[in-house]
């Protein structure tokens, strides 16, 4: 019974963070349009970076989310392929487009962990 409450609470922290970014993202959308699903992880990213928050507080329940992430996706592939004779004609520019992000997201991938390391090197010198 205490680990259900426990991860109960752990949903509950992470949902709260989800909706503020939501709000967030709605009271900002005159001036930007950001996601509030990436505002929400902003927020998380402040919080246990600034130990606000304590990892070991939702760690639980965020490693089930993320052993389980691909699950999330198959409704959004799902509707993709529902969708397909929306898409039919620009097929060929969308795969362009997912190619060449994919590069520039593995890029910059690569660039951010070779400073961290870099980084982590020189302080533990």
């Amino acid at each position: 019974m205490k680990n259900i409450i426990k991860i109960l609470i752990q949903i509950a922290i992470i949902y709260i963070i989800y909706s503020a970014g939501n709000l967030i993202s709605r009271l900002i959308s005159n001036v930007i349009v950001i996601p509030g699903s990436i505002m929400g992880m902003v927020i998380l990213l402040v919080l246990l970076s600034t130990n606000v928050l304590k990892l070991s507080v939702i760690e639980e329940t965020s490693s089930f989310m993320l052993k389980y992430m691909s699950f999330f996706f198959v409704p959004i592939a799902v509707g993709i392929m529902d969708s397909y004779k929306l898409i039919r004609d620009s097929i060929f520019q969308i795969m362009i487009i997912i190619f060449i992000s994919c590069i520039f997201v593995m890029y910059v991938s690569c660039k951010v962990t070779d400073i961290l390391i870099s980084y982590k090197e020189k302080n533990h010198d």
